[in-house]
């Protein structure tokens, strides 16, 4: 297998420390260092090894800078989702959970059997995440794998808001993930959970973890669930893990991880974003919110078009080693590399066809195209994409007290290289082909057989893709009067280098020339380059600045710059700059059990495609340019315990994303307002019961990204042709530990709202999940 060759070569590489692939989840804690008889000086960790307060409430991360750092001497916005959170709410994916965190909204696709665990932040949407610090932004595709990485997994979860210049240097502008999986432990600790429901549920998993001997531990996951989703289908999947973790001494532990998912899910659920109504009605036009009755021949669950043997399939290995000590008592170092193999098989059925809009001098839609429910067309589709990865990280950490000065300075450098040897793409429509339309008034059944395989058409293939992304950073925390002043400065250089070999003769496999064949053709960005994306240069530079005072102990004012450079696509090289100004206060109150904090900031994103409205009324003018998004806003966030017996993470969230033409984008909410309470029982008879309820609103939406308005009478730039209305959903469960055993409930959507989100454009538009229970059984031995 060629991850395992691979594996083998990082061995190589890392030479005497047999470090083959590294993941960042469990840290050493390492020892202090004597500066005096009077003054001890604590190293940094590379990972949070303790919670205090309220369950629901961290007072440490590490996704801003590698190591730990206390929340409140961060100057930025930064949450942490504790897995106290997830078990409470029964979270079949992150969103389940994050979504109640300011500055969180759903992606396009969220949810079980959606794509990628995508979620937005700060307005931009998110095709990736990082895993123990590990980035799954495979190269050179510019998105991650495709399966939801399985809650089992997790032990917690960390939002950093903004541009994260060190940890995720080419992520989104707006925000990232940082996935902080569960890890071996010295203290022996089984469990077994079963959970049963009526959506997203049918699930069994194992958690057996313990000491083998006095310096080797162990941990096995393993999950099955077989269970229907709310749009027709099923999702399916198998995961596992093993892990082994070596402590050579009390400061130097040496980890292995390896994650496997089978993850499938079938029927219309396949379709992410092609499962929803088509909006086609006349009355859907000049910017309408439409209403939440579905269209004729649409339903809210149904299968809308989609063919029933619909699937997707995604096989996902992870393996990965870390090792983390100490040099000279001084510094901390980590010597960590991974390795990651995908294999995507996508084999689909859905509606193709859409209306097309007409537009007025204003650019504002004014009619529809013809569309007829009773015969829709129809699209096979054929994908099937491999990826390789790997990543090696080195980090060191050290900490100083000069005098009254506090000086803690983290460097390292990371690397990652991908290839996709196997890229295709094939295509069956029913104009000439063999899909039959649909006729959604007859019948919600769309069964046709499969096309044969000779009828599609590939739209690429025999095309070999690579990709690396080179690292070095540094960042410096520096604290004065006793740390009541905290200025904080770093900088982080991504160099980068896509190439695609594509055989240019049909019928050719890559893999049988060999390398100089003259049929084959290497474009790179150093020689590419068109008017919409130019050639850049190899490398880009990010930066993080920040200055935090503390007028008291339990207070943090502080203002932030933060920058990235996300890379949108293969090749050529095109840099997203993101930039962004954010002042906020943070505090801490009952002893660090309830924090509240308050925070604005200004995005910027360059090197956006928009519409060119000049090419409307002059053809020899370019169609796009490249012009930024921008966003400003206001959070607010309070997360931990109001009293012994409450806990509570609240969130409110307004901004205002836009284009350069002040246009909104598709699926981004201006505001955002979510509420949990959680009541936990301490004493009496009912002892170990805590109750839940939970609030998620979010402000309407634009239905489609603004249209180019070409055709229009004059210079105009298109509008959104339609809105969706803002929503509201109430969710509630409760818990109960009797002994060995635990017990939850969760229901989502409790009153059975039937409304529309995640909106794609005319061709989808997806209703959210109507009543759904889950019910969990787990026994500790």
């Amino acid at each position: 297998m060629k991850i395992a060759h691979r594996l083998v070569g990082f061995a190589v590489l890392l030479g005497s420390s047999s470090l083959l692939h590294g993941q960042t989840t469990p840290a050493s804690t390492t020892p202090a260092s004597t500066t005096s008889e009077e003054e001890v000086v604590k190293l940094p960790s590379f990972s949070v090894s303790s919670q205090k307060g309220d369950r629901y409430g961290s007072t440490d991360a590490t996704s801003i800078s590698r190591v730990a750092t206390s929340i409140l001497d961060a100057p930025l916005s930064v949450n942490v989702v504790p897995k106290e959170l997830f078990k409470d709410l029964g979270a079949t994916t992150a969103y389940d959970v994050t979504r109640y965190f300011a500055g969180v909204s759903g992606g396009r696709g969220a949810g079980a059997g959606g794509i990628m665990d995508r979620q937005n932040f700060r307005g931009f949407e998110s095709f990736s995440k990082t895993i123990d610090n590990f980035s799954s932004f495979l190269l050179p595709t510019g998105s991650g794998f495709q399966a939801n990485f399985d809650p089992a997994f997790v032990e917690r979860a960390e939002l950093v808001m903004g541009p994260d210049t060190i940890l995720s240097p080419t992520g989104s502008p707006g925000g990232s993930i940082n996935i902080v999986t569960k890890s071996p432990q010295f203290k022996a600790a089984n469990e077994i959970t079963g959970q049963v429901g009526n959506y997203n549920a049918q699930k069994v998993t194992l958690d057996s973890t313990g000491p083998i001997g006095s310096r080797l531990a162990y941990r096995v996951i393993g999950s099955y669930q077989d269970t229907k989703t709310f749009v027709p289908g099923y999702v399916k999947q198998t995961n596992g893990s093993v892990q082994l973790a070596y402590k050579f001494s009390d400061t130097s532990k040496l980890t292995f991880k390896w994650f496997g998912e089978d993850w499938k899910v079938t029927g219309a659920q396949a379709n992410p974003n092609d499962n929803g109504q088509i909006i086609y009605d006349p009355s859907t036009i000049n910017g309408v919110t439409l209403s939440n009755q579905h269209q004729y021949g649409f339903k809210y669950d149904g299968w809308n078009g989609s063919a029933r043997w619909s699937q997707r399939m995604d096989r996902l290995n992870i393996a990965a080693l870390e090792y983390t000590g100490v040099i000279a008592d001084v510094v901390s170092v980590r010597l960590a590399a991974e390795g990651l193999y995908d294999n995507f098989v996508q084999d689909v059925g859905y509606p193709s066809a859409s209306p097309s809009e007409t537009f007025n001098a204003a650019g504002q839609v004014v009619g529809l195209s013809a569309f007829n429910p009773a015969s829709v067309p129809e699209l096979a589709q054929e994908v099937h994409q491999v990826n390789y990865e790997e990543q090696v990280q080195n980090d060191y950490a050290a900490n100083f007290h000069p005098g009254e000065v506090s000086i803690q300075p983290v460097a390292g450098w990371s690397y990652q290289q991908g290839s996709q040897p196997t890229n295709v793409n094939r295509q069956d429509k029913n104009v000439g082909g063999s899909m039959p339309n649909s006729n959604l008034t007859v019948s919600d059944d769309y069964s046709p057989a499969h096309p044969l395989l000779s009828s599609y058409t590939s739209s690429f293939s025999n095309q070999v893709e690579h990709a690396w992304l080179y690292q070095a950073y540094g960042l410096v925390k520096t604290g004065f009067y006793n740390d009541r002043v905290l200025l904080s400065g770093g900088a982080s250089r991504t160099w980068a280098k896509p190439i695609v070999y594509t055989d240019t003769t049909v019928g050719t496999t890559l893999s049988s020339l060999p390398v100089g064949d003259p049929r084959i053709t290497t474009n790179n960005f150093h020689t590419t380059g068109n008017a919409l994306q130019p050639t850049q240069k190899a490398f880009q530079d990010t930066y993080l600045a920040g200055v935090l005072l503390k007028p008291a102990k339990n207070v943090s004012l502080y203002y932030s710059f933060s920058t990235n450079a996300g890379i949108p696509g293969n090749t050529p090289v095109l840099w997203q700059r993101g930039k962004q100004h954010e002042f906020g206060v943070k505090t801490q109150f009952l002893n660090g059990r309830l924090s509240i904090s308050a925070d604005h900031f200004q995005i910027n994103q360059s090197n956006v495609a928009t519409v060119n409205p000049l090419h409307n009324t002059d053809a020899s003018q370019p169609a796009t340019l490249l012009s930024n998004l921008t966003n400003h806003g206001f959070e607010f966030n309070v997360v931990g315990g109001i009293t012994k017996n409450i806990s509570v993470v609240a969130s409110f969230t307004k901004m205002k994303l836009r284009d350069a033409l002040g246009r909104r984008q598709r699926n981004i909410p201006d505001q955002l307002a979510n509420l949990l309470i959680n009541y936990h029982f301490t004493e009496g008879t009912l002892k170990n019961l805590s109750i839940f309820a939970g609030v998620v609103h979010s402000g309407d939406t634009a239905g489609e990204n603004p249209g180019n308005g070409l055709g229009t009478p004059g210079a105009a730039v298109g509008q959104p042709g339609f809105f969706i209305a803002g929503w509201t959903v109430i969710n509630a469960g409760a818990s109960y530990t009797w002994n060995r055993y635990s017990f939850n409930l969760n229901v989502d959507n409790v009153a059975d709202s039937k409304f529309w989100w995640q909106p794609a454009g005319r061709i989808s538009v997806s209703a959210y999940p109507g009543i759904t229970g889950r019910f969990s059984t787990t026994v500790h031995f």
